[in-house]
């Protein structure tokens, strides 16, 4: 066992950071993988406990790999730490390729992901657009009732341990597990089918089974422009109607805050339309959303721009000799460049990953290399800001788990 570092913490804030680290070590190494299971997840954040609470409660035996030396952490970020985990509306359009997350997740999306939940005793509250979050407004709430659910279904988390290689075998996969655990070695484990949930941008695993990928890039973070001068109005937000266009033609329309940061724009607006915007593309700002222009200018007329816009941005809008009429009919169409994202480590999702066209969408299983099932961020599936993206990997992880432990149970 690895010697115990001494805390450096004070009197009264509990353990320091490097303490707690070494006691999730010790109890990660203390877990005895098993040899044989019939359901390997590997990854275990929300679509992988997910995917093994289904497995195992449909009477696989089941293993979670997570190389972290805990399971569910990502879950810990989402939401401002409140854990947004799915939208009252649910509807597929607010999806990459939402033909195909149609057929996954049925017209009861919605009830079995609240069902889900509600079989982990946990209770959900809808705040403004649909929002759905656990009424403690706790995302530690979430991952603690998931961790506790998958354990009393009896599977095994074997965390600390990262899925080095899996390789096909008579009756299913062998995996080769890399414990992160100093003096430890190599372990490896026999499984009748493997669940793929690694997250986004993770595919070595899944290309080194024969699935094909799509490219993965960061979405659902700001977007860096061209156009005006954003340092001058960084921390600035205002209400805002966004036109993305390409070759002149609209490519995506959103409404709602955006936030002015030094490289460009930010907020909710910006994450959504992240998810289409390219290099090159326009982007044109309504600033006066709730205003028509003939309103707006004959306001502007009476009292200037003082009623209508914030005074940094009525002064990014004019120029010499502009009138108040003048900037509030610039600030009806901003136009500006969008030159890529940006701040792209604080991306909630990342896009890309297992090509839906190599899954069959009833099971999430890829028929060329049967046993083996995606679900959650691992598969080329994102949507919008407000609780999609987390809905998508609990109700993918469902139908990955439950379709993994009907194969294991054949073989």
């Amino acid at each position: 066992m690895p010697s115990r570092p001494r805390s450096t913490s004070r009197a009264g804030r509990g353990p320091s950071r490097l303490v707690r680290e070494h006691e999730l070590a010790a109890q990660a190494q203390a877990v005895q993988v098993p040899a044989k299971v019939d359901v390997a997840v590997i990854g275990g954040g929300a679509s992988g406990l997910t995917a093994a609470i289904t497995a195992a409660e449909a009477g696989a035996r089941v293993v979670v790999v997570e190389r972290a030396l805990e399971c569910g952490r990502s879950i810990l970020a989402t939401g401002g730490g409140r854990c947004n985990l799915a939208n009252a509306d649910l509807a597929a359009e607010r999806y990459r390729h939402p033909g195909f997350v149609s057929a996954v997740c049925g017209k009861r999306f919605l009830e079995d992901v609240l069902g889900f939940f509600s079989a982990c005793g946990l209770a959900v509250a809808e705040e403004e657009g649909g929002r759905l979050y656990p009424v403690t407004r706790e995302a530690s709430s979430v991952r603690e009732v998931l961790v506790a659910r998958a354990l009393k279904a009896g599977v095994t988390l074997a965390r600390g341990r990262e899925a080095a290689g899996v390789s096909r075998a008579s009756g299913g996969f062998d995996l080769e597990l890399t414990p992160s655990f100093e003096g430890s070695r190599r372990e490896t484990l026999s499984a009748r089918a493997v669940v793929i949930a690694t997250g986004g941008g993770e595919g070595s695993l899944a290309r080194s089974l024969g699935l094909p990928l799509v490219d993965a890039r960061p979405v659902l973070c700001p977007l860096a422009c061209q156009g005006l001068d954003f340092p001058a109005l960084d921390g600035r937000r205002t209400h805002v109607a966004a036109t993305l266009m390409r070759n002149g033609a609209t490519i995506r329309h959103e409404t709602g805050e955006l936030l002015f940061r030094p490289y460009g724009i930010s907020g909710i607006v910006s994450f959504d339309l992240s998810r289409n915007a390219l290099p090159g593309d326009r982007l044109v700002l309504d600033l006066l959303p709730e205003v028509d222009a003939d309103t707006a200018r004959e306001l502007a007329m009476r009292g200037g721009t003082v009623g209508l816009l914030d005074n940094a941005i009525s002064a990014q809008l004019g120029g010499r000799g502009s009138t108040a009429e003048d900037v509030v009919a610039h600030a009806k169409s901003v136009g500006l460049l969008v030159t890529g994202t940006a701040d792209e480590k604080r991306a909630q999702v990342t896009a890309g990953g297992i090509d839906v066209g190599a899954l069959d969408a009833s099971t999430l299983a890829h028929p060329g290399t049967p046993g083996v099932f995606a679900c959650g961020e691992a598969v080329d599936v994102d949507g919008a800001c407000g609780g999609f993206n987390l809905a998508w990997a609990w109700k993918s992880g469902m139908v990955a788990g439950a379709a993994a432990a009907r194969l294991a149970e054949r073989r």
